[in-house]
């Protein structure tokens, strides 16, 4: 009987020593994981890099860094060059040609300045506060009362922007909005102004200017006003690596890695009053490191079903900007991509919960089998759709994935710090996204599948067209990047590329007219919609159905 145990003995402990071994090494990688991951997140999130805003320096270190690293790991440039610069309309400023005049003086800027929506015209004008003439200057109040003037909700450039609209519309050939009651937050120009451009020179004039300048001239105020607004632009830089297999299809692996600077572009959660860096760790240092390690993974595989592109873009905190100008300048879309994967922020995860988002599940029906997971309490979101770049790629009919950990109470501030991302779990997640790739190495390209999309922001209107506006579009118009099935604008043959100019006979200049448009129509009401498509106009029949009801 002994000498029977020490033969089981003899037969299993190899097998014993072989799993312990096994584990031991997979503890030995897991460290190795971890440790790159430190190297790497803790530089792209460092102050030293000040935020890695879009166009700055600290994006430029961000950037040769990560060449640097494809460099080492032995992973090819995309098409002969890491870098693809885009640039894009970021902002407005005062050109040096403008000038507002009363009486014989010229206003000084910090007294009256004008709108960022205005048009670049020059009129001059004999004014008359509160009179409004068909092919004159209008000057009007930009508060109906004292109560207005001092609350501190008022949206005074939107409420200034349907004043100068409806004043265009009813004749008027300029606009000086004017404070009469001295407002508690006095307006300024906002550079940032996402309110489209209007066909009428406006300005606005303070109350101190008001007091100065136009109080005791009430029955006769000659105005010279010259504006002069100009476009700022900045140039950010998405990075490409590629493996090539000589594969028929190519899969897409991104992450942006740019973030939010010193908070300067508005899109900040910070409340304090002093500048301060927004180092980004997980968003998106985090995901960054993440497809570092995948590029130098997928290099080293046995991989050759499909190419691989691994793009870091850049100006997705500034509206996915940067996705959508790679798509566009590759003409990337179903006919040559197989299928995207997007991580974004995927350093948090919950070490008791272990839950990860996983989105863009219904774009293709591969997804539900490959990405099973024993691992993660993976929550699933079926839309295409999403705050991020993957958004780019599903709008060109591209399956797509996003790997997410959940938002968090330091997103958006300053506290999104290195120490605070959960490095061992990042490195699960890695590992997880390897997994699905290798699955995917097994399937032939997988069929797209349109997902119903959710409603962005709050509806306030009766009517909608169904679309997914374009929100970084820098022309005149709306541009869709995307329709939803069976709603009005599909229903009536818009379709995804599009530009609308007009509703019925209501034109559309951008986001803002095109709201102001919805709101005039209810449901069951017939009109048409007028797009710009491949630059040829077209006008179609509309058809305001109502909403499709929940069950």
């Amino acid at each position: 009987m002994e000498s029977m145990k020490n033969i089981l003995a003899a037969i299993l402990l190899p097998a014993a020593l072989c799993t312990t071994l096994e584990v031991a090494a997979q503890k030995k990688s897991d460290k190795k994981i971890v440790k790159q991951l430190k190297q790497d997140i803790g530089y792209l999130a460092s102050d030293e890099l000040k935020g890695r805003r879009t166009g700055s320096a600290g994006e430029e270190a961000a950037a040769n860094y990560i060449i640097k690293y494809y460099k080492e790991q032995g992973v090819s440039a995309y098409k002969d060059k890491y870098i693809y610069p885009f640039t894009f309309v970021n902002g407005r400023k005062v050109g040096a040609a403008t000038t507002i005049q009363l009486g014989n003086e010229k206003v000084p800027t910090d007294i009256a300045f004008p709108l960022p929506f205005s048009a670049n015209a020059t009129v001059d004008a004999k004014l008359i506060p509160e009179v409004f003439e068909q092919d004159n200057v209008w000057m009007i109040s930009l508060y109906a009362d004292a109560e207005e003037a001092k609350n501190p909700h008022f949206d005074w450039e939107k409420a200034a922007f349907k004043k100068v609209l409806d004043a265009a519309k009813h004749g008027a050939t300029g606009v000086l909005l004017y404070d009469k009651y001295g407002a508690k937050y006095e307006p300024q120009f906002n550079k940032k102004s996402s309110f489209e451009n209007l066909d009428i020179p406006s300005a606005f004039l303070s109350h101190k200017g008001y007091k100065e300048y136009a109080e005791e001239n009430e029955e006769e105020l000659m105005l010279h006003m010259s504006i002069d607004i100009e476009k700022t632009n900045l140039t950010g830089n998405n990075i490409a690596g590629y493996v090539d297999n000589g594969a028929t299809y190519t899969v897409v692996l991104g992450a942006h890695y740019d973030h939010l600077g010193m908070g300067e572009d508005g899109n900040s959660r910070y409340t304090g009053k002093e500048p301060q860096i927004h180092n980004g760790a997980d968003d998106n240092a985090s995901g960054t490191a993440a497809l570092m390690q995948l590029a130098s993974w997928v290099k080293n595989s046995s991989f050759k079903q499909y190419n691989y592109l691994f793009v870091h873009f850049s100006a997705e905190e500034l509206g996915l900007i940067g996705s959508k100008a790679f798509v566009e300048d590759m003409s990337l879309d179903s006919s040559s991509i197989a299928y995207m994967i997007n991580m974004d922020m995927v350093g948090r995860l919950n070490d008791s919960t272990h839950a990860l988002t996983v989105g863009g599940v219904g774009t293709a029906k591969v997804w539900g089998n490959v990405i099973v997971n024993d691992n993660f309490k993976v929550s699933i979101d079926s839309s295409g759709v999403g705050p991020s770049d993957h958004s780019s790629f599903y709008h060109q009919g591209i399956p797509v994935l996003f790997f997410f950990t959940g938002t968090h109470t330091d997103y958006h501030k300053p506290e999104d710090d290195a120490d605070k991302i959960n490095y061992e779990g990042e490195a699960a997640i890695i590992k997880y996204v390897y997994n699905v790739v290798g699955k995917m190495e097994q399937e032939p390209k997988p069929k797209f599948s349109p997902t119903k999309q959710k409603d962005i922001g709050k509806v306030r209107f009766k009517v909608t067209l169904g679309i997914m506006p374009d929100y970084a579009f820098q022309g005149e118009g709306v541009r869709v990047d995307g329709v939803t099935e069976a709603r009005p604008a599909q229903v009536a043959g818009v379709k995804g590329g599009d530009i609308i100019t007009a509703i019925g006979k209501l034109e559309i200049k951008g986001m803002q007219t095109y709201m102001e448009a919805l709101a005039e129509f209810n449901v069951g009401d017939e009109t048409t919609v007028t797009v710009k498509r491949e630059g040829k106009e077209m006008t179609m029949p509309l058809i305001f159905t109502p909403k499709e009801k929940k069950h």
